[in-house]
């Protein structure tokens, strides 16, 4: 008898290795071993309840070289699971989260996820990263694992970024394929919803930066938190007064003004980074690194500036419609 078959029941049922490539949307997947502080899905794979979460996936591997993508995602009920465990001032506005991607024990890159309000409510955010695992770290019957992981902020940003930032998140997916020709890190494409953006490591030396003006972020939605506000005739209240206030904060003009500067810190080091900031004719900023990042950069204005929303991209990417536009078009407006 295996040690591991200690701690079974009669109702587990026996993890079988999922074969490339891999597509994984739901946590009911027999493909997955161990999940560690989250919570299974079915259409997703599941849900961070703690500091960090981390799943476990069964994939039967050639040995030969991979991309892997995993989608990350922040809704309304994963920012109340946020709140009714930090337990901030109910009046405090949602704060944009940067949290760490970590696979086979190493960090990969970072993502920035950060709601916007919206008329009737917040828009969901969902942030995707892509990488490259070399030769060899994922062989047959091999186990891939997708961890979530709160960085060390530095001091210019933790004020305006969500302390234990990984709570109430969701992995999404995490799709595995076979990959001959090595491809940079990819990081979210689109705006980030806030005046932050992550330099993916191993990326291009310059970047366009593009920035445009979004509503301010939403009142964090609180949880009754004692038995008076628990009645029913005190819950329709404290929701009125929720959507009452999101009506007013999405009315508020936003007008973001100018860029204030751009700061830089590598996020695995924790020392800034200097980089060389110009603008261009189209209205849009060059920003230059001397050199490719080894590590995930976190870029931010220099002061806050909460309505303004950046999009990071390589230099040489063609432009896109403001994020107000496209919400919109989407109905999230």
């Amino acid at each position: 008898m295996s040690i591991g078959s200690w701690f079974r029941t009669d109702f587990d049922e026996p993890s079988v290795a999922a074969p490339l490539p891999l597509e994984l949307t739901s946590g009911s997947s027999s493909a997955i071993v161990i999940l560690d502080q989250m919570i299974r899905g079915t259409g997703i794979v599941g849900r961070v309840n703690g500091e960090f979460g981390a799943v476990a996936i069964k994939v039967n591997g050639t040995g030969a070289p991979v991309r892997v993508t995993v989608s990350v995602g922040l809704d309304e009920m994963g920012t109340r699971w946020w709140s009714d465990r930090v337990r901030p001032s109910r009046l405090a506005p949602e704060l944009p989260r940067l949290v760490m991607v970590r696979v086979q024990g190493r960090i990969r890159g970072a993502l920035v996820l950060a709601r916007r309000q919206g008329w009737r409510g917040a828009a969901p955010a969902t942030a995707t990263l892509g990488f490259d695992l070399p030769a060899g770290e994922l062989q047959d019957e091999g186990m891939l694992i997708v961890e979530l992981a709160e960085p060390s902020l530095p001091s210019w940003a933790a004020p305006r970024l969500s302390a234990r930032a990984a709570i109430g998140l969701r992995i999404n997916s995490v799709s595995v394929r076979e990959q001959a020709t090595p491809a940079p890190v990819s990081g979210p494409a689109g705006h980030t919803g806030c005046d932050f953006a992550v330099a993916q490591p191993g990326r291009h030396g310059a970047y366009r930066l593009e920035v445009a003006g979004v509503p301010a972020a939403p009142p964090l939605p609180v949880s009754p938190r004692n038995r008076w506000t628990r009645q029913k005739p005190a819950r329709a209240v404290f929701k009125l007064s929720r959507a009452a206030r999101r009506v007013a904060v999405r009315a508020v003009p936003h007008r973001p003004g100018e860029l204030a500067g751009v700061l830089a810190t590598d996020l695995i080091t924790g020392e800034p980074v200097p980089v060389e900031v110009a603008h261009l004719a189209d209205g849009a900023m060059t920003v230059r690194f001397a050199a490719p990042v080894p590590n995930p950069v976190l870029l931010g204005s220099a002061q806050s500036q909460p309505t303004l929303s950046w999009r990071l991209a390589p230099e040489g990417t063609p432009a896109e419609p403001a994020p107000g536009r496209a919400a919109q078009q989407a109905g999230l407006a």
